[in-house]
């Protein structure tokens, strides 16, 4: 088999009577031309979110049913195969091309990531490995390359004419990668190669300790977005109050001084007890996306990621009003999204999935019977909540564990038509997966009309399970 052949000659193009030299920069291998044109799965709706986060015991009193409408809301998360959902374009009716991609793909380490954590607390606290994705290929580099090319093709096309694309890639096949966008894109629309350098890891013995990540930007058309960037000058020329240029004296700009395209001043999320840090394998941190999306992209701009992960990039855009697409194929990815976006806030967003999605319950939850009492303006307070939560196939060691701590949050729509309408949301008062989490909640709803009420738990393995009830307020 010949994989990862390197081909670079010149072909001769007849143009009328002239006849003009092209340049050819093409990788190919052996499966390169297998057709891509299996039949594209529907999609359909499986929930909106409009965030309202509750921490400990409080009452929302606010009138739950109102809601974005659908056409409102412009940002969305697919949770299925990224090929099939860009090559989809009425799931996002209405929306223009997208002015900037960012993608963190796999990278051929031939590692199938976990995410690990504790739950419980004291004696009776045991840990918990969550699959979070595979970086394994069947064929090696054959199949890796047989994912990223249709892939990177597709993504090509639904940029705006000022659109870029950065595609996040390490020393495992970075120069394959560079070879496809020099083909896919052309040579000439290559920007840069920014070197992301950080500290901290393993150490080895054997060759230099490789400590940088590279990301590649190519661009649509010449006139692609761009907003410099800047960083804080150097002590010694602030002192001096001057810089040089080719021998020339300037006078200092007041924002700094015009980013390299290598950067040293964000560093990995390496503590486990970071802030930011989100139990998600390969997470990225925020100020890396941030300068990517202010550098690419205007306010109001369209951006995509379409091996989201954790979801930073949501973050990232809800923070400098950009609006955005992601798209993993991780229930855990997802289930981190969501989590990330309730903390930390988020405008209303809407989760999609292919059609033959089914999303079997990860256990059996037993609500609360509602209470009701009387309150004024036509409305009536609900008391809801979770009796219990028991994960299917669960571990020995964890049957004895409080219902709770097998719970990362819960969401209740408080009118359930068949697409869940996630009304509000409760997550921990403590970190993510320690410290109390409620189980009770009081909402007011309008009086005079029967309804139902469903509640969706989202467990630490990611699994979703909902229950219904009826209620005549």
């Amino acid at each position: 088999m010949k994989t990862g052949l390197f081909c670079c000659g010149k072909l001769a193009q007849k143009a009328g009577d002239a006849m003009q030299e092209q340049k050819l920069i093409e990788l190919t291998w052996e499966s390169k031309d297998r057709n891509h044109s299996e039949p594209i799965p529907e999609f359909r709706e499986l929930e909106r979110v409009n965030i309202n986060p509750f921490i400990g015991t409080q009452s929302y009193y606010q009138q739950a049913e109102i809601f974005a409408p659908p056409e409102a809301i412009q940002n969305t998360f697919c949770l299925g195969d990224n090929l099939a959902f860009m090559r989809n374009p009425s799931l996002w009716p209405g929306y223009p091309r997208v002015d900037l991609i960012y993608i963190d793909p796999p990278y051929m380490t031939d590692i199938a990531y976990n995410s690990s954590i504790n739950i419980g607390s004291g004696p009776d606290q045991h840990p918990v490995v969550r699959p979070a994705f595979h970086d394994r290929w069947t064929a090696g580099l054959t199949s890796y390359l047989d994912m990223l090319y249709p892939r990177l093709a597709a993504m090509k096309e639904m940029l705006s004419e000022e659109g870029s694309i950065f595609v996040h890639v390490d020393w495992h096949a970075s120069h394959y990668v560079r070879v496809l966008l020099d083909e896919i894109f052309g040579m000439d629309h290559f920007i840069n190669e920014i070197a992301w350098c950080f500290g901290g890891g393993g150490n080895s013995r054997r060759h230099f300790h490789r400590k940088h990540d590279s990301i590649l930007w190519y661009a649509r058309t010449p006139e692609y977005i761009y907003n410099p960037q800047y960083r804080p000058y150097t002590q010694g020329t602030v002192e001096r109050g001057l810089t040089r240029v080719k021998g020339d004296r300037y006078q200092l700009h007041q924002d700094g001084a015009l980013m390299q395209d290598w950067w040293t001043d964000i560093n990995k999320i390496l503590s486990p007890t970071a802030h930011e840090n989100l139990k998600y394998p390969t997470q990225k941190p925020k100020q890396l996306l941030k300068r990517l999306v202010e550098a690419a992209s205007r306010p109001g701009s369209l951006v995509a990621d379409f091996f989201s992960g954790s979801g930073t990039l949501a973050e990232v855009c809800n923070q400098t009003g950009r609006r955005w697409l992601l798209c993993d194929n991780s229930p855990l990815g997802l289930q981190t999204t969501m989590y990330r976006l309730i903390r930390n806030g988020s405008s209303p967003f809407t989760i999609i999935v292919p059609d033959q999605y089914e999303s079997p319950p990860g256990g059996e939850i037993v609500l609360k019977k509602p209470r009701l009492s009387s309150f004024d303006q036509g409305y009536v307070l609900v008391d809801l909540g979770i009796d219990d939560y028991r994960p299917f196939n669960i571990e020995p060691q964890l049957q004895r564990q409080h219902c709770s701590d097998y719970i990362e949050f819960w969401e209740i729509d408080l009118d359930y038509q068949g697409i869940f309408n996630s009304c509000c949301q409760v997550i921990r008062e403590k970190n993510r997966f320690q410290g109390p989490l409620t189980l009770d909640i009081l909402v007011r709803v309008e009086a005079g009309r029967s309804r139902q009420i469903a509640i969706k738990v989202w467990d630490v393995w990611a699994n979703q399970t909902m229950g219904v009830v009826d209620i005549k307020a």
